[in-house]
């Protein structure tokens, strides 16, 4: 492996911008040189909190601060550009700094829509710059296991997923707006639809029940992804709630497991319950670290590839169509 650090500089340093900084210090093959917000009021802070808890403290002692992008690229030399922008701003900036030769980690969702998700895909490849999303839940050692657990078929089955991710609305301007948040939908149930899509690929349809409420967008929401022949898969999401809630539970034909923040919970007719820690660095850390060292090995994100994290926006984008339309079952062609 090459010896040689990539630098990165990430855009954007509201709540996912703390979660990568504090990721650095402690990478292998990257490391963070410059930070860029157009609130230069930010920089003081080294740690902030989200509905997940606290992003860990930041070590900024030796990072450059910058307001904005140009300032950014004539003030720094650097390889990588870590966005953590507000969502409709990924495309634009993802695609510009391919162009201006960088290599691109983007956080979720990829794009505001699937046309400019496509876009970034095309520019990736025209300029042979590396892009890859930063789809957290995939990188999350739970539901890494729980993807070994649906195909190696060890506790027979899974006959149904239940998926709940639930809080009350972000307080940032711009996610009230859906044409730059997407509402609910786009930026928190994402994480689901996208876990969907990592274990068990395109679902054949969608129907998704929604409501309009605060944004315009759809704001509270429960989706049916459906398999022919598959489990029952259903995951609800919503800014209308007091707090933050979070819950995955998969029934198999011979055990119930939960996936709770730190550990997994299996539970068999008959036997004591087993409960399994999960430790080592978190998904965020773990998520740099996979961009960084296939990065320098010039090796394919088999985990996070763009054509798959693309196809979670279209799974999305149907959800939608979805939910404007009462319910209706949305059907997708397979990809």
């Amino acid at each position: 492996m090459n010896s040689k650090k990539l630098r990165a500089a990430i855009i954007g340093y509201g709540g996912m911008g703390h979660f990568h900084a504090s990721c650095y210090p402690e990478q292998e093959n990257i490391e963070l040189v410059a930070i860029c917000d157009t609130d230069k009021s930010k920089f003081a802070q080294t740690s902030t909190s989200i509905n997940i808890g606290d992003s860990g403290k930041s070590d900024l002692k030796n990072v450059v601060f910058c307001s904005s992008y140009s300032e950014l690229v004539k003030k720094v030399k650097f390889d990588v550009l870590d966005i953590c922008l507000p969502c409709h701003l990924h495309a634009k900036y993802a695609i510009q700094a391919m162009k201006d030769g960088f290599h691109v980690l983007c956080e979720k969702p990829m794009a505001r829509t699937a046309t400019q998700a496509e876009k970034m895909i095309q520019v990736s490849k025209e300029t042979g710059k590396r892009l890859m999303i930063a789809q957290c839940l995939r990188f999350n050692p739970a539901f890494i296991r729980l993807k070994e657990m649906y195909h190696s078929q060890e506790f027979g089955k899974l006959l149904r997923l239940d998926m709940r991710r639930n809080s009350a609305m972000p307080p940032n301007a711009w996610y009230h707006d859906p044409k730059k948040s997407g509402g609910a939908l786009l930026d928190l149930h994402l994480h689901d639809t996208d876990l969907v899509n990592y274990i068990f690929g395109m679902p054949d349809a969608v129907q998704t029940f929604g409501i309009v409420r605060d944004t315009g967008g759809i704001d509270d929401l429960l989706t049916n992804y459906i398999f022919e022949n598959g489990p029952v898969i259903n995951a609800e999401s919503s800014w209308c709630r007091a707090s933050w809630f979070s819950s995955h539970i998969a029934i198999f034909e011979k055990a119930t497991v939960e996936f709770s923040k730190p550990e997994i919970k299996i539970h068999r007719t008959g036997k004591e319950s087993e409960i399994i820690p999960m430790t080592g660095p978190n998904h965020y850390f773990r998520e740099i670290a996979c961009f960084a060292k296939n990065v320098i090995e010039d090796a394919p994100f088999d985990i996070c590839s763009v054509e798959s994290t693309l196809n979670s926006i279209k799974i999305a984008m149907a959800e939608e169509r979805s939910a404007r339309r009462n319910g209706k079952r949305i059907s997708l062609k397979k990809s």
